[in-house]
């Protein structure tokens, strides 16, 4: 019954990170009740969006043929990133990262949230040049640490940044997505308390989530999708604070 909760959930988080970048809102709350340790659910989170990341890249290969030269450019930082991130993960004692899970998880659900606010300010903004490499670095720390939410940071990032349409961007997005979370989750297989039989589960979930994700981020509005992912997670995180 738990493998068949985290397929359900590898599922779900699938289409959702395609769409908006903010799955693991839903599935870290999940793991946590079926019994991991936050260090668990955060690693299974990891490695097991990366196949549904990746997976949705084959729904935006027109978006992506037309952004190659920005991929080539923010690709190493990217991947330095989430090396650093996942290392820093593991230096810190683990009771650190549980104490931060709460704030963390606030923090990534309050991004969704005020994410329509940012695009609504990005539209009206002239797009200018900035440190588009050091932000996705340091997102990407970020991502390699916990990653929550981090699809909206990248979104944002891009938007500001980069030159593109909404489903260019979004596609490159994925791509970041599964960059930041692939390098830090290939690190996770060797160093880290991974539960192998959910994180497989979730991984193929995913996997087959993903080009669905792509597709319907073509058809639906991301922002109601948002509140509702961004109430969730405050929800989540309130709970673990006062548990």
């Amino acid at each position: 019954m738990d493998l068949l909760l985290v397929a359900v959930t590898g599922l779900v988080a699938g289409v959702i990170n395609a769409v908006a970048g903010a799955g693991a809102l839903l599935t870290f709350p999940v793991f946590l009740a079926l019994g991991m340790t936050p260090l668990q659910a955060n690693v299974a989170n990891c490695i097991g969006v990366v196949p549904g990341n990746f997976a949705s890249t084959l729904g935006f290969r027109r978006e992506l043929a037309v952004q190659k030269p920005l991929l080539r450019r923010i690709a190493l930082p990217a991947a330095v990133g989430s090396l650093i991130g996942g290392l820093v993960l593991f230096a810190l004692p683990e009771k650190v990262f549980a104490y931060l899970v709460p704030a963390l998880l606030g923090l990534g659900a309050l991004l969704v949230l005020v994410q329509p606010l940012v695009a609504k300010r990005l539209r009206s903004a002239e797009k200018h040049r900035g440190p588009l490499k050091s932000l996705i670095f340091g997102t990407s720390v970020y991502g390699g640490y916990f990653g929550t939410g981090i699809g909206v940071i990248f979104f944002a990032v891009l938007g500001l940044f980069a030159k593109g349409t909404t489903h260019e961007l979004n596609a490159v997005k994925v791509v970041l997505q599964g960059i930041a979370n692939g390098v830090a989750g290939v690190l996770f297989c060797f160093i880290a308390p991974v539960p192998w039989p959910e994180t497989l589960v979730f991984g193929a979930a995913t996997m087959i989530a993903g080009p669905v994700g792509a597709y319907l981020s073509r058809k639906i509005p991301p922002a109601p999708l948002r509140y509702i992912i961004g109430v969730l997670g405050l929800v989540a995180a309130v709970r673990i604070a006062i548990a």
